[in-house]
């Protein structure tokens, strides 16, 4: 993986305390053994199937989604209960479907609300407590706890995250070890992690306070959305925050902000996360031989394609613009981005006498929500 900082690096405004090292990294030796056993469990539990169903909502739904380009069954992932969505899954065979719940509290109304649905599924839920250890109680379901309680946009390594790992086919000790050695490698000082972090700090302080998540591809799409989860419920905890972090998708989003950005609009920078190679590419036999002449760059895989426009954005931004290039969309790849992504959020939040575990406007919406869905018949 490859991180190119804008230029102009700014010094620190201050001396800086030492890296918080949060007990997530710490305890990485603890979250693979548990990774291990859940790896004989999970599998054993959910039997054979051809389809997965996904529900959790924010942190619980982030984890699954960065893993999807590389999971070995077709996996739906359900946030709310769109009846579109749940059209189209229910539609698939109940024997061949299994469904796995993930929600910390298992009192998160948007999780609670799918279980009408699906209460015929085989089912595994991954909970704390709350309305949905009850009625996994009640339905007979396997429950597995969470031992390792993290903030759900940081959980990715406890049972949040593994859990779904596994069930979408993927082996967790790949993700986990290099997970592990890419906090070894981000969160001390002098990193690429806190040069980016020090730089945004210093952006804000200038006015520039728009953060633009930019991924391109399917594959980076999990990671930008964590990414902009990441900023958003870490960082602004004061009123004299400005730090306004939201996700662009490739090209649909970034063709309309070009426009605004040379409009004279100097309140923006910009994330750029791409892959470099595509394994699963396209290549230059998939194409009828005789358009060779007739379309340019037809020698090009698709994925270069992709990075061409990735990249012309990009270089076409008047303002500062932060480069994530993953080398090769693999588990151990994704592993390094997220823990750059975790590192990255951790400084930034020491740098603004943050605490990047509190969630009070979070907390605020479930409130809210609870109260309207106690007004549903």
């Amino acid at each position: 993986m490859k991180i190119v900082v804008p230029e102009n690096f700014n010094e620190p405004p201050s001396e800086m305390d030492s890296f918080l090292i949060p007990d997530f990294v710490k305890k990485m030796n603890e979250f693979i053994s548990r990774a291990k056993q859940l790896k004989t469990s999970v599998p054993s539990v959910l039997g054979e199937y051809k389809h997965l169903g996904i529900v959790g909502i924010g942190g619980s739904q982030v984890q699954p989604l960065i893993f999807k380009p590389h999971c070995s069954f077709p996996t739906t992932h359900l946030e709310v209960p769109d009846p579109y969505i749940l059209n189209d899954f229910l539609k698939q065979d109940i024997k061949d479907t299994r469904v796995i719940y993930c929600s910390r509290s298992g009192t998160t109304n948007e999780v609670l609300s799918f279980i009408p649905y699906l209460m015929d599924y085989d089912s595994l839920v991954v909970t704390n407590g709350g309305a949905l250890l009850e009625v996994a109680n009640q339905f007979g379901w396997s429950i597995v706890s969470v031992t390792h309680d993290i903030s759900g946009r940081f959980a990715i390594q406890n049972e949040l995250g593994v859990v779904p790992m596994i069930a979408m086919g993927l082996d967790p000790d790949e993700f986990l070890s290099n997970l592990k050695k890419s906090y070894g490698k981000f969160f001390k000082k002098g990193s690429s992690a806190e040069e980016a972090a020090i730089k945004i700090w210093n952006l804000e302080q200038s006015g520039i306070s728009k953060a633009k998540i930019l991924p391109s591809g399917h594959y980076t799409n999990g990671l930008g959305i964590l990414l902009t989860q990441l900023l958003n419920e870490s960082v602004p905890k004061h009123s004299s925050d400005a730090l306004d972090t939201s996700l662009h998708l490739m090209p649909r989003s970034a063709h309309s902000d070009v426009q605004r950005w040379y409009g004279g609009i100097n309140d923006s920078f910009l994330f750029s996360i791409f892959c470099s190679e595509y394994l699963n590419d396209l290549v230059e036999e998939d194409f009828p031989k005789k358009l060779g002449k007739i379309v340019p760059g037809i020698k090009a895989k698709a994925g270069q394609h992709l990075n061409i426009t990735s990249k012309a954005v990009a270089d076409t931004f008047p303002g500062p613009v932060f480069q994530i290039e993953l080398e090769k969309n693999t588990v151990a790849e994704t592993a390094k981005c997220v823990g750059f992504f975790h590192a990255l959020t951790i400084r930034l939040c020491q740098l603004k006498g943050s605490n990047p575990f509190d969630q009070p406007a979070v907390q605020n919406y479930k409130d809210r929500a609870s109260q309207l869905y106690t007004k549903l018949k």
